[in-house]
């Protein structure tokens, strides 16, 4: 694909990208991924580096083994292998480098959680403690926290987090003293 005006947008590797026509392609540079994020398909200690970025291309920011993917209407951070521990966890992780262990996805508009058509019947709600309007939803199953706020009486997402699930952390958890 060849160069176009400075400051067009090209599709390349199905996102999208800034271009300055006397420049060629600079991964990092300032450029947004295609236009949706279908985290539904990401799994952790499933899904590879090299999975997520065919789909997405390369990472807008981040660097080591956190990084973050963008579109214009929502963020997703991601946390690759390299014996991960989930702060307070009292699993030892031991998670090759290029594979995913958790993710954040962040929506950049208001959305509604009724909109996100989750079935939140398998999930605990909890009381934010740390903040008036705000609540999770936590499901150890699927390993998953999602967090909500009451903004004018409607309950509207923050976050989507998902990490392994009881089933993965049967099978992949060391106790500490890695």
């Amino acid at each position: 694909m060849g160069q176009i005006a400075t400051g067009a947008l090209s599709l390349r590797r199905y996102h999208y990208e800034q271009v300055d026509a006397s420049s060629p392609y600079r991964p990092g540079a300032n450029y947004f991924q295609k236009k949706h994020i279908d985290w539904k398909a990401l799994i952790p200690l499933v899904t590879t580096r090299t999975q997520l970025e065919a789909n997405l291309g390369t990472p807008t920011s981040g660097n080591g083994n956190i990084f973050v993917y963008e579109t214009p209407n929502e963020k997703l951070h991601v946390w690759y292998g390299a014996g991960k521990s989930l702060g307070a966890d009292v699993c030892c992780w031991k998670v090759p480098n290029e594979m995913l262990f958790k993710f954040e996805w962040v929506p950049k508009r208001v959305v509604p959680l009724a909109e996100m058509n989750i079935d939140l019947a398998a999930f605990q709600k909890q009381k934010a403690p740390e903040m008036v309007n705000d609540y999770y939803y936590y499901n150890d199953n699927e390993g998953m926290t999602i967090t909500t706020r009451i903004v004018e009486g409607e309950e509207v997402l923050l976050s989507i987090e998902r990490g392994p699930n009881s089933a993965q952390r049967e099978r992949s958890c060391r106790k500490k003293n890695c």
